[in-house]
């Protein structure tokens, strides 16, 4: 049989038992070697749930560092002498390698020292004597022993000998997924005498770490063994020592010291101080990761991070780096539509809100804490909503001068001809945020803006047509509804209800026709669309945003001064969701194609003397549609609404001039769901997806105030102004917006 000896190498008292030592602190001194533990210790709750086996001289379980964490299981593992006290300590190393290990932190304590996982079980097996000393037989029961009572880790402070009888156990606990740290010796030579070793199963390969000792300033310790260039052999495959190595402080580390009395701490030094430190990282690994357990692959983990210090053969893979070991390594990702791994790199800003679904609060809440996974598959949160964009429309106090519009008008046979050369910006575009022509490309993935272009034509006998590219048509729209001079053609423009799915098509080509008939009525009917995807054949560019939009619209002359309307239309989307964009290929995909209906009502009430009321309201439905791409599998049919009330005064100050007063709710999502892929980790490590069900109704609802005035100057030029407060900007609940919008008309 071989004689074990434990590695701690020497020690001195630091605190005798009722004595007070100021100015020590255990904890900050190998932080700042091996990484914070703080955070990691949070983050791994202390190593709580870890079972890890102390196969040394045993403990003492009255110590306040361990007290009430040791395992009932404990034992004397001894084969070879007696235990009169069962597993308690007789000499002091194994209480002090505990406590290392799993000291508990208390900063009320004499001295603050911590050990690196402080809520772990612990195991105790006893077989090494009062004198630090046992057999091989002894060690190997205690490994076996440690391994039938649950130990996830077994901590080895003693000679590495591997005899058949150590080599056997060692195999049995790695078979059964237990990593065995082992401390790699105190003579000041190559390991196992530079001796290989053989009979190791292959599974001890990602099971077995050796430890090194490094001084305060990450120098090799004097003491200190080193892998050499040996391994171990298992089914005719080398592994290195150096490659199962790693360096942890092993000097003047303090721990009780129960030889100078209860309550007494004491300076360690020995690689059997550095053995538990990577010990208490596994155990701080493994209750984090279960994965890593059932995978075979937290040794790999603290290789993997480790620090480099110099050459393999004096210091293997480097100085524990606990911190960095928590860190993700190699390529995120997270888990998609159908079980697809997607990595995070190639998730990009592919989503633009805004329209009625606002800033797709809730999305961005998923996606805030979004599950995803590293290469050796452990679970990480990371932030994903900047995956979502908001439009240039964004909440913010802003003072907008409107470019002049260049207006050429010629009368004919009693009608009106306009041509228009620069696009004029839609007041509801620019205050309110809708689809006109001043962001006629905004959000829509891929558009190339068109020259603008614009011609209308108001008959005396009141018809009217118009066509334009890149002009807004939700005016030429309110115009052939209610007439070309009719007020409530103004207001219904600038409050964008009826028009609502109109207003979310703009910037590409448009036509609109309307005009009198049965005497009483006029019917009205456009079509437009967003500008045309950049080299359209293109399989990329069908990935991209499009809509086009058809309304038809019916107004009634009910009285001398009551007049109703009706407005249906409809909104053909690809890629794009009430206004909302996306890439069609891309993680946030929507949906492909969706079709949506609005039916509205208007109602305008000629007041006399200039002035004029007009009240609207929209219903609108979507329909909902398969993803299956991304991180989205479905969306469920929507619904959403808009309304708007406004009222003109002509001639309020002088002739020729109006004040106009709207208040107004813009169209907004009120129900509908997408469902997103979730991916949680139970406590046993094993992740599961499912589809939650997330709003995409905002959780604001914008409200919007505006005055405005108009005024001629002179034959050829006429001054527009508004001012606009929005409460909910966007949708989005707490925001406020204000915005000043002055422009010129010139006719020529």
């Amino acid at each position: 049989m071989a004689r074990f000896l434990f590695s701690g190498a020497s020690l001195f008292v630091l605190m005798a038992a009722g004595q007070a030592v100021a100015g020590s602190n255990y904890s900050a001194a190998w932080q700042a070697q091996i990484g914070d533990t703080t955070a990691v210790q949070t983050a791994a709750n202390g190593g709580a749930g870890v079972t890890v086996a102390v196969v040394d001289t045993g403990v003492v379980a009255s110590n306040p560092e361990i007290a009430g964490r040791v395992s009932s299981l404990s034992s004397c593992a001894a084969v070879s002498f007696k235990c009169p006290s069962s597993f308690t300590d007789d000499n002091g190393h194994g209480t002090a390698v505990a406590s290392i290990l799993g000291g508990q932190f208390s900063a009320s304590a004499p001295i603050s020292m911590s050990g690196v996982a402080p809520n772990v079980t612990i195991v105790a097996e006893k077989v090494l004597n009062a004198s630090g000393s046992g057999y091989d037989t002894d060690v190997a029961n205690g490994i076996i022993k440690a391994t039938q009572a649950g130990a996830k880790v077994i901590n080895l402070s003693l000679t590495y000998i591997p005899t058949a009888s150590v080599i056997s156990a060692v195999n049995y606990a790695a078979s059964a997924g237990v990593t065995i740290v082992w401390a790699g010796g105190n003579s000041s030579a190559a390991l196992n005498g530079g001796a290989g070793t053989a009979g190791f199963s292959s599974a001890v390969a990602s099971h077995l770490i050796f430890a090194g000792s490094v001084s305060s300033t990450n120098k090799l310790s004097t003491f200190s063994n080193t892998p050499g260039t040996a391994g171990i052999t298992t089914g005719g495959i080398t592994t290195s020592y150096a490659s199962l190595w790693l360096m942890a402080p092993g000097e003047n580390i303090v721990a009780p010291g129960i030889q100078f009395g209860t309550g007494a701490y004491a300076y360690w030094t020995g690689t059997s101080m550095s053995t538990p430190e990577i010990s208490g990282a596994v155990a701080l690994l493994d209750a984090t990761w279960p994965v890593l357990v059932r995978n075979g692959t937290t040794t790999a983990v603290l290789f993997k991070t480790a620090t480099s210090l110099g050459a393999s053969s004096s210091y293997g893979d480097g100085l524990l780096n606990i911190a960095k070991a928590f860190q993700p390594i190699g390529t995120m990702t997270v888990t998609g539509v159908g079980g697809s791994s997607i990595p995070v790199t190639s998730l990009t800003g592919t989503m633009i809100s805004g329209g009625a679904l606002g800033p797709l609060s809730s999305v961005k809440s998923v996606l805030s804490s979004y599950t995803a996974f590293d290469t050796y598959q452990r679970n990480f949160l990371v932030n994903l909503s900047s995956l979502i964009t908001t439009s240039s429309n964004s909440p913010n106090a802003q003072i907008v001068g409107t470019p002049p519009v260049n207006t050429a008008a010629v009368n004919s046979n009693g009608g009106h001809f306009m041509l228009i050369g620069v696009a004029p910006v839609s007041f509801a575009a620019g205050v309110f945020g809708d689809r006109g022509t001043s962001d006629q490309y905004n959000g829509f993935i891929g558009r190339h803006a068109p020259d603008p272009s614009y011609i209308a034509f108001a008959g005396a006998d009141g018809s009217f047509w118009a066509v334009g590219r890149g002009v807004s048509s939700s005016m030429a729209f309110a115009q052939a509804a209610w007439g070309a001079d009719n007020l409530a053609a103004e207001q219904t423009g600038d409050l964008g209800v009826a028009g609502a799915l109109v207003n979310l098509a703009q910037g590409g080509y448009s036509a609109t026709i309307g005009g009198e008939t049965l005497g009483h009525f006029r019917i009205a009917a456009s079509w437009t669309s967003s500008p045309a995807p950049v080299g359209s054949a293109e399989a990329s560019d069908r990935n991209r945003s499009d809509a086009a939009a058809a309304a038809l619209a019916v107004t009634a002359k009910i009285t001398s001064q009551w007049s109703v309307g009706a407005t249906v239309s409809s909104l053909k989307e690809d890629n794009a969701l009430l206004g909302t964009t996306y890439d069609g290929a891309g993680p946030l995909s929507l949906g492909t194609q969706h079709q949506s209906r609005l039916v509205g009502v208007s109602s305008a009430l000629d007041l006399g003397g200039g002035r004029a009321l007009l009240g609207e309201a929209s219903l609108v439905s979507t329909d909902g549609g398969e993803a299956n791409t991304g991180l989205i599998r479905s969306v469920t049919p929507l619904k959403a609404m808009a309304w708007g009330v406004s009222f003109i005064q002509g001639n309020a100050f002088r002739p020729g001039d109006a004040l106009s007063l709207s208040v107004r709710q813009p169209l907004r999502v009120t129900s509908g769901e997408a469902q997103m892929a979730v991916t949680s980790v139970d406590s046993q490590g094993i992740p599961s997806t499912v589809f939650n069900p997330v709003s995409l109704a905002p959780s604001g609802h914008e409200t919007d105030t505006t005055v405005g005035y108009s005024l001629p100057v002179g034959d050829q030029a006429s001054f527009k102004g508004q001012v606009s407060y929005r409460s909910d900007a966007d949708n989005q609940a707490g925001l406020g917006d204000v915005a000043l919008r002055m422009g010129m008309n010139l006719v020529f």
